[in-house]
């Protein structure tokens, strides 16, 4: 039976910025964490077959500073359950609310929902990396564009978009349950996104352009994929992109720009940014 390892640490005290606990976690392969104030702890879950990670992450949480560090096996069956007391609505900008299929939430005629369940894919909302990209994508606006979501994990950027008035989306990620939690979450929210399997912009047609491209992903992908942005995204387009931590921003930024991007603008929560680029 497969099962997920939970790894949690108990800080010293509350710390003034979440984001470098959150990025031990992503470097050992746990991109979504779970902060709680009382006591301070913040955990994540190691996928099955990830066992391999469990001791490295316990050795770099305990350099950090943490004073325990528990692990224990979560069986698949009920993993998907462990998480969701911790994932409850959120507004995100002016106007998006992030609301978990299942929770009720009181919304406004202005509000632009967004029924998510992400099962085993990154994008709930709760994390900065998602928050920028989602208002950005509110700020700059998507009527009538169309879109790719490259590294697409819940979807809920795909799925935001459409909702914004996105004329069609296409989303993409190396991650087959990304991949069905994209369809899935599409038809909850009444909206099409074509998701497609793969890295990068490899399953789209080679010369297919797009007037707004987002990528949620770790900075050195986002330089990687900048090249291959800049030919896909239309001239006058945008290149949303996010995931990247304050220390690694200037490479981003000038791998964009050596491909022709413009800095738009940024948002910045503690330690990660997201950004804009006009082609």
């Amino acid at each position: 039976m497969k099962a997920w390892t939970e790894v949690k640490a108990y800080l010293p005290g509350e710390p003034d910025d979440w984001s470098m606990w959150a990025e031990v976690f992503a470097r050992h392969g746990v991109n979504g964490t779970v902060q709680t104030d009382t006591p301070p702890t913040i955990s994540g879950y190691l996928a099955p077959g990830c066992e391999s990670g469990l001791v490295p992450l316990k050795e770099e949480l305990f350099s950090f500073g943490a004073m325990t560090v528990e692990n224990r096996l979560v069986p698949e069956e009920d993993w998907a359950e462990s998480w969701k007391q911790f994932f409850k609505p959120r507004r995100i900008g002016k106007h998006l609310v992030v609301r978990p299929s299942w929770e009720e939430f009181d919304s406004t005629p202005e509000d632009v929902v967004i029924v998510l369940d992400p099962g085993q894919a990154f994008g709930t909302g709760d994390h900065p990396t998602t928050r920028g990209c989602l208002e950005i994508l509110e700020e700059v606006g998507a009527t009538g564009l169309e879109i790719a979501d490259i590294g697409c994990g819940s979807g809920v950027l795909s799925v935001a978009a459409m909702l914004l008035g996105a004329k069609s989306a296409v989303a993409v990620d190396v991650d087959p349950p990304s991949v069905e939690a994209t369809q899935e979450n599409a038809a909850r929210n009444g909206v099409q996104v074509d998701a497609r399997l793969g890295l990068g912009f490899d399953p789209l047609p080679p010369d297919a352009t797009y007037d707004l491209v987002l990528s949620n992903i770790i900075s050195a992908a986002l330089i990687a994929l900048a090249p291959e942005a800049s030919r896909r995204v239309r001239p006058g387009g945008r290149w949303v992109v996010s995931g990247v931590i304050e220390a690694n921003w200037p490479s981003v930024q000038e791998a964009a720009a050596r491909h022709g991007f413009t800095l738009e603008k940024t948002f910045q929560e503690n330690d990660w940014l997201a950004a804009s680029f006009l082609r």
